[in-house]
């Protein structure tokens, strides 16, 4: 979903006000490019999917010869895995978005008691008022 103009201004501001507020978070954020993207590469996302697919024949492979021996259960356990960590892989990659990691730093950049001048208050204030704009 796109965002609109205005939307996309106030992230900027968000993001420039981190980067003077933090200079270290807003080197490690400008290098992962976390607000402008952060899909896995493509050879990433073949090498997990291809994992995948391999895991995925692994468990259908063990299950199916689960009836000669039981020893195959573990084949099956085995192909599960390797599809879970093919899954991990592809959304922990250093291409990937670290959005999670960002909003916690953010929060713990955010004063505790609320009271806050920056970006960040007039934007809360902008969002109370659209509520009470709607309500009257």
């Amino acid at each position: 979903m796109a965002l609109s103009e205005q939307e996309q201004r106030a992230l900027r501001e968000i993001e420039q006000s981190l980067l003077a507020e933090d200079p270290k978070f807003g080197a490690s954020v400008s290098a992962q490019s976390s607000f402008g993207g952060g899909a896995p590469s493509g050879k990433t996302m073949f090498r997990g999917i291809a994992l995948a697919v391999l895991g995925l024949v692994l468990l259908i492979a063990g299950v199916a010869l689960a009836q000669v021996s039981l020893w195959f259960i573990a084949l099956s356990v085995l192909g599960f895995i390797v599809m879970f960590g093919a899954g991990v892989w592809v959304l922990r990659s250093p291409q990937g978005g670290s959005r999670g990691s960002s909003s916690s730093s953010r929060k713990k950049s955010a004063p505790a008691d609320g009271q806050g001048g920056g970006v960040g208050s007039r934007m809360e204030d902008n969002f109370r008022r659209r509520f009470e704009d709607n309500e009257g």
